[in-house]
């Protein structure tokens, strides 16, 4: 259990590091006109436990699903600067589910999974109704929500995991991703603390709810061994991009789950970012620079490959209708 003054520590991170993200919104801005962002939608009575539903007016029928989780050392991120990303794919045809969830000062693992699971129930009950296609879901995130997004995954493909994690899940038996992107992830909270990334050591402590000595004398036990994502790469894990920059501490991590997903004959590909989106999760600026541009492509392409195969045809779909607003306030 952490501390009074981890608890103190942990609380002060999340503040300064969703200061540092008020800029993120300035860099990542885009506007969304023609764009419908159903806001803040509450999914779970935990203090985040919202999300964003993001559609073009002619609606989601036919349409596949994506799924984006927000990053942030599991202590912090918003998922309003996320939002943008979101844009680039609701413009190629897709309907976005923007999540938020509840930061590790408030939720210990694995409760933050349940709740996951509880909102993408939610959300594709809802979007299900408007006719999305729920049997093609992408699922994203960056950094901690590359965690999320790949260990989502791995739940889906092994569902006994659904009970080693505690998690109700209706879907459980229909639920599985056609496709993960990561950006910038870490897979492994315990090994992630000696890639050198600034406060590594405090964000997975507080994802695990431990204190420095429960961390040290628990590291290789169980749970934190249950706790990493490429130990349950197998076979069903879904096709997966996974997209690292030059400069991030975190790259390592990358590394680690495509070798996982080549060992395991899972279909990958992946993409370096390179010069102003080297950094940690610069590939979500996928319009700040000629890397950026060249990774959301190269994503594009993967995933749309996949999703043709899949089903045969064109991802977007005509004669779509909006989803209608009392679906997604009730």
């Amino acid at each position: 259990m952490l501390t009074r003054a981890d608890k103190i520590s942990v609380k002060a991170a999340e503040w300064w590091y969703n200061f540092g993200e008020s800029f993120l919104n300035l860099i990542l801005y885009r506007g969304h006109k023609g764009i419908a962002v159903h806001k803040n939608l509450r999914y779970d009575d935990g203090k985040r436990g919202v999300l964003d539903i993001i559609e073009k007016p002619d609606g989601v029928v036919g349409k596949p699903v994506l799924i984006y989780i927000h990053g942030g050392g599991f202590v912090s991120g918003e998922a309003r600067s996320r939002r943008f990303y979101c844009y680039e794919w609701v413009d190629k045809g897709f309907v976005a589910i923007n999540m938020r969830y509840d930061y590790a000062s408030d939720a210990v693992h694995p409760e933050h999974l349940r709740q996951l699971f509880k909102g993408i129930d939610f959300a594709l009950d809802i979007v299900g109704r408007g006719g999305a296609d729920t049997s093609r879901i992408v699922i994203a995130g960056d950094s901690a929500g590359g965690y999320f997004a790949a260990m989502v995954s791995a739940i889906a493909a092994k569902p006994e995991l659904y009970d080693a994690f505690g998690i109700e899940f209706g879907r459980r038996d229909s639920f599985l991703p056609a496709a993960c992107i990561t950006i910038s992830g870490l897979f492994d909270p315990v090994r992630s603390v000696g890639t050198g990334f600034p406060d590594m050591k405090k964000f997975a402590r507080a994802f695990l709810g431990m204190s420095k000595r429960e961390f040290a004398e628990s590291k290789d036990g169980d749970f934190a061994k249950l706790s990493a994502v490429d130990s349950h790469v197998g076979a069903n894990f879904p096709p997966s991009f996974v997209i690292k920059s030059c400069a991030d501490p975190l790259r390592s991590e990358s590394d680690r789950l495509a070798d996982a997903l080549e060992k395991a004959g899972v279909r990958h590909d992946g993409f370096l970012c390179r010069g102003i989106n080297g950094v940690h999760a610069g590939g979500l600026a996928c319009r700040l620079a000629k890397s950026g541009r060249e990774c959301l492509v190269k994503t594009r392409n993967f995933v749309f490959s996949v999703l043709d195969a899949r089903k045969g045809g064109e991802v977007a779909q005509d004669g779509s209708a909006p989803l209608d607003e009392a679906a997604v306030t009730e």
